[in-house]
């Protein structure tokens, strides 16, 4: 990584150079053609002035005009000249501006690879290390049929964290080679209790409200998608709050869409990450020290599947403290 951060560093300065080079070449050549444009209109007035000299009358008649031509075609040369070396100039300066935010963009993505590969190897690593250890525990030693109950339950969560993580591997890899949506009638609130459920809330002692204005909030969507959105909207309120996590989920129906607010009481997202959040791989802070698991593709996932449903994502702060995700769907969409 340190190596790849080189290369583009070393790239960056010999572009520097080139460019440096290129317009510190342009000045002298402005320079020089100023100066043989100077001279080659000094030498054609003298011309004209020796020719007049030594020529009858009516030549002496046409000098003013000829005087005129010449300065107008030195004029219009010397414009010329300066205005090809602005636009030549200016140019160059564009070419330095571009390397620079290419050099910038170049840097932030190798560094949100580096935080991803980082992130997914411990994400990995660490259930499949737990796994291993309580297998290992479950052979070598007799437990009571209570301890033996726990054991394998953690073994079940462990194997369900390490299932939802390649799951959203996959999803992203998915959505960016043209994933094909199945279109149908989606009971919001079945989804969201399914989905809660499957997290295994009470094992946590975290809670989750669920507030819908109507029974059976419909949409027309993809079901397994839009489990997917609630899923990494939950276990991100989750993920992020204090243990244990108080969530409210509000499913309202506003004309021709429904609106869906996850609200939190967590440790919030400051202003200037907001619109950096749903960008694949995107996680706050270090990977090295940050102590909150996962890969930074969650709400890339779900901004993605919400933008194909012609939905809206927006992220705001909740009051007094936490974060709100608001959704809104079409009740149908347009096929």
């Amino acid at each position: 990584m340190n190596r790849l951060f080189s290369n583009i560093s070393d790239m960056k300065f010999l572009s520097y150079a080139v460019m440096v080079y290129m317009l510190l070449a342009l000045i002298w050549w402005t320079i020089l053609l100023t100066r043989n444009n100077t001279l080659l209109h000094q030498t054609n007035i003298e011309l004209i002035k020796t020719q007049n000299l030594n020529s009858h009358d009516g030549y002496k008649n046409d000098v003013t005009v000829l005087i005129e031509s010449v300065n107008e075609d030195y004029a219009n040369k010397k414009n010329m000249i300066l205005g090809e070396g602005i636009v030549f100039g200016i140019s160059l300066i564009l070419g330095l501006w571009f390397i620079q935010k290419a050099y910038s963009q170049a840097i932030e993505n190798t560094k949100v690879q580096k935080n991803f590969l980082l992130s997914v190897t411990h994400e990995l690593k660490s259930p499949i290390a737990s796994i291993n250890l309580i297998t290992e525990t479950l052979q070598k030693r007799k437990l009571s049929s209570d301890q033996a109950s726990e054991l394998y339950s953690s073994i079940l969560g462990e194997s369900k964290r390490l299932e939802s993580l390649v799951t959203n591997l996959l999803v992203a890899a998915r959505l960016d080679n043209s994933y094909s949506y199945n279109f149908e009638k989606c009971d919001l609130l079945e989804i969201t209790n399914r989905v809660i459920k499957s997290l295994n809330i009470e094992s946590n002692n975290d809670e989750i409200e669920i507030e819908s204005y109507k029974p059976n909030p419909m949409v027309y969507g993809d079901r397994e998608s839009l489990i997917s959105v609630f899923t990494n909207l939950i276990e991100n309120s989750i993920k992020y709050s204090s243990s244990p996590a108080k969530i409210k989920v509000s499913i309202i129906e506003k004309n021709l869409y429904v609106g869906i607010n996850i609200a939190d009481r967590g440790y919030g997202i400051p202003d200037n990450e907001k619109t950096k959040a749903t960008k694949q791989f995107y996680r706050i802070g270090n990977e090295e020290t940050r102590k909150t698991k996962g890969t930074g593709l969650g709400l890339y996932i779900v901004s993605k599947i919400i933008e194909a449903h012609n939905g809206v994502l927006n992220i705001k702060d909740n009051n007094p403290r936490g974060t709100i995700v608001e959704v809104t769907l079409p009740i149908k969409q347009k096929i």
